[in-house]
């Protein structure tokens, strides 16, 4: 009797392990992840200072801008445009003369672009308008040019060394 409870013992023993080794190891967690993409600004920078050529009355003084840039930083697939607009020139040793800024002509060239953007030029006469605009954008991207900035002075300007304006780039 003790020889058959024994062997009863060892087969309840093999069995259980053979029960336990041929279970599959199909234990699974998963875990969530998220992560946020921030968006930066986007801004433009211009060189600080524009020195046009010295004319007469009647003719054309022209001066060139280098290095407009636009960097967009957004992270997003919404354009852009760039504008710009520049007040009359006006003298303190002249006080009653001033230029008119409809005399102004603007003309970009076009952009040095990185990242993925198409950026179209347009010529802004008469002091005012968009000048690059942004379309096609995925992500970040920046778009730099230079332009040739024409003042026609008036026939009866009157003569001073110290005619200045504000030209004022902008986007939206």
């Amino acid at each position: 009797m003790r020889k058959i409870a024994l062997s009863a013992v060892a087969l309840v023993g093999a069995v259980a392990m053979v029960g336990v080794s041929a279970l599959p190891a199909s234990a699974a967690s998963t875990t969530t992840t998220t992560t946020e993409v921030t968006a930066g600004a986007l801004t433009i920078s211009t060189p600080a200072s524009l020195a046009l050529t010295n004319v007469a009355p009647g003719a054309t003084a022209t001066g060139t801008l280098t290095g407009v840039e636009v960097s967009d930083l957004t992270a997003d697939a919404i354009g852009w445009t760039a504008s710009i607009s520049i007040s009359d020139f006006t003298s303190t040793l002249q006080p009653s003369s001033s230029i008119p800024s409809t005399g102004v002509n603007y003309v970009p060239t076009t952009a040095a672009v990185t990242g993925t953007v198409t950026v179209a030029n347009t010529t802004a006469d008469t002091g005012a308008g968009a000048v690059q605009t942004a379309s096609a954008v995925t992500g970040n991207n920046t778009a730099t040019w230079d332009a040739t900035v024409n003042v026609a002075i008036p026939s009866d300007a009157l003569a001073a060394t110290d005619y200045t304006a504000t030209l004022t780039h902008s986007f939206s």
